[in-house]
């Protein structure tokens, strides 16, 4: 979902608004889904701009519009007021500034005697 979002950030050139209006745009469904190479690839005409995302394998139309709606809520109501997103709160976000995104593969627990890795 950052990566969508990061996509559309950069897209939007860097505006929280916009880049929310973009995510409105798509979807409302105003994008086309094409095959290239065996990649599933969005393409859409937002804003005078052209938008273009790769969906991960096996992903489907409505999979990509489930993200947008995650997306949307995210963008809505994660600021640091609970509501919409501000142009610093989107960036932090999409670098992942507080480092909340990790690829550690294990869930590590912490209890009295240490440290417990499943």
């Amino acid at each position: 979902m950052r990566s969508l979002l990061f996509v559309i950030w950069i897209k939007a050139s860097k505006d929280a608004a916009t880049a929310l209006a973009i995510i409105e745009t798509l979807a409302v469904g105003e994008f086309d889904t094409q095959s290239r190479g065996g990649a599933r690839i969005v393409s859409a005409n937002v804003a005078g701009k052209q938008f273009q995302y790769e969906l991960p394998p096996g992903w489907s139309a409505s999979d990509f519009i489930e993200q947008l709606r995650l997306l949307y809520k995210v963008v809505t109501t994660g600021g640091a007021s609970g509501g919409q997103m501000t142009d610093s709160e989107m960036n932090e976000y999409v670098v992942d500034a507080a480092n909340q995104v990790t690829n550690v593969s294990k869930a590590r627990f912490a209890d009295k005697a240490g440290s417990r890795h499943i």
